[in-house]
């Protein structure tokens, strides 16, 4: 009897610890399953995630397709990025390289969006656009930068971004095409850390460097067009100026022929003469087109603009300037490469100084820049001719005795 209460025993511990076995290798191959399960899910989330994003990108890149302007381009760009679920501000800001100056060519999100365009972002060296501009990544790094907290980092200072609320986290995008830089896209959330995630950053890289793409073409594609369509305006301008019989006729060709060329546009004549209307001291009569706006006439009338005028006159150079902004003196405009009003020389008799052609165009309008000057000095050029054989024209014959 003791032997088999024994054997039993025996059996009944051989049994409990095969239990204890099964049960602790069931209770492991469980938490391998729950693992498993959880990475499983992370893949599938993953998965989902970067479907979505390569959907999202499709559906961008399809927006391009075609031929669009750059107007279209950014509108489609900023709509593109106000999509965004994290997105609270989306700003696109363009130049013509990394020192500047920037517009804002488009931005939402924000109160009075509208006042906002065309106007110069300011661009301290210290500042985190400057960085973002001008900063070079390390292999494997993602070209953009990003603010956790705005509030705890104390930047960006409201003088770079005046619309930028001070708690929040910033994403500033370089747009970068064919090793140059032509803006950047600023987005902005209300929560912090919303852009730490780093396959975040490498998304929204990609799509900055589609948007670059598509900026770049839009741009290339648009300068196409206005050269086409400049070449037929010179042609007819050059044959109409050689009829006009007077400085109000040839006024009146520019207006004609400038607003074909560039839209909207004041154009006004300052000529060097002993008659009518004086701008300060110096003796230079305007002719005068039709006033875009109130800041425009009040630019054109200004007694500051006396001295870019005989600078433009001596240097027989251009000159871009903002007519909203305050003059400057004619050195600190002479590396500016843009601006919505630019002063061209007219040449008189002998290749003398006879005057300065001004063209301004509204602030909303695309300023003007370094790639208009060919035309902006054909059309001077041509104004000069006109205005030199009106004078010669009208000075007195001499008849050999």
């Amino acid at each position: 009897m003791e032997f088999w209460s024994v054997v039993w025993f025996g059996i009944a511990l051989i049994a409990g610890g095969m239990y204890l076995r099964l049960r602790r290798g069931h209770q492991t191959l469980a938490e391998k399953m729950q693992t498993l399960s959880t990475e499983l899910g992370q893949v599938d989330a993953k998965y989902t995630l970067d479907r979505a994003q390569m959907d999202f990108l499709c559906d961008f890149a399809q927006n391009f397709d075609g031929e669009i302007s750059s107007t279209e381009s950014i509108n489609i760009t900023i709509e593109t990025l106000w999509q965004l679920p994290e997105v609270a501000i989306a700003a696109i800001l363009l130049g013509e390289n990394e020192l500047g100056p920037f517009h804002y060519m488009g931005i939402r999100g924000v109160d009075n969006p509208l006042g906002y365009m065309s106007q110069t972002c300011p661009l301290p060296l210290w500042g985190v656009l400057a960085y973002a501009l001008v900063h070079r990544t390390e292999v494997g790094e993602v070209d953009c930068v990003a603010i956790d907290d705005i509030q705890a980092g104390e930047k960006p200072q409201i003088e770079e971004f005046p619309w930028l609320p001070a708690q929040g986290s910033l994403l500033i995008l370089p747009l970068r095409g064919r090793g140059n830089t032509i803006g950047a896209a600023v987005l902005y959330a209300k929560q912090p850390g919303a852009f730490r995630s780093m396959d975040r950053q490498r998304f929204l890289y990609v799509l900055g460097s589609y948007i670059s793409r598509s900026l770049h073409e839009a741009r290339t594609h648009d300068q196409s067009l206005r050269w086409a369509r400049h070449l037929v305006s010179l042609q007819l301008l050059t044959r109409t100026m050689s009829s006009a019989k007077s400085i109000e006729s040839i006024q009146d060709i520019l207006c004609e022929e400038c607003q074909d060329l560039f839209g909207t546009i004041a154009v006004h004549l300052f000529l060097q003469s002993a008659e009518g209307t004086t701008v300060g001291d110096a003796p230079l009569r305007l002719f005068a087109g039709a006033h875009i706006s109130q800041s425009e006439e009040q630019f054109v009338h200004s007694p500051n603009l006396r001295q870019l005028l005989a600078w433009v006159m001596e240097a027989e150079q251009p000159l871009f300037v903002e007519p909203q902004a305050a003059l400057l003196r004619s050195h600190d405009l002479y590396y500016q490469e843009s601006g919505h009003s630019v002063l061209v020389p007219i040449l008189g008799i002998n290749d003398r100084a006879g005057g300065v052609l001004i063209l301004v165009t509204p602030t909303e309008a695309r300023p003007f820049d370094e790639n208009d000057l060919i035309v902006i000095r054909t059309i001077a050029n041509s104004a000069s001719v006109a205005i030199s054989n009106r004078q010669h024209s009208d000075a007195p014959q001499i008849i050999p005795a």
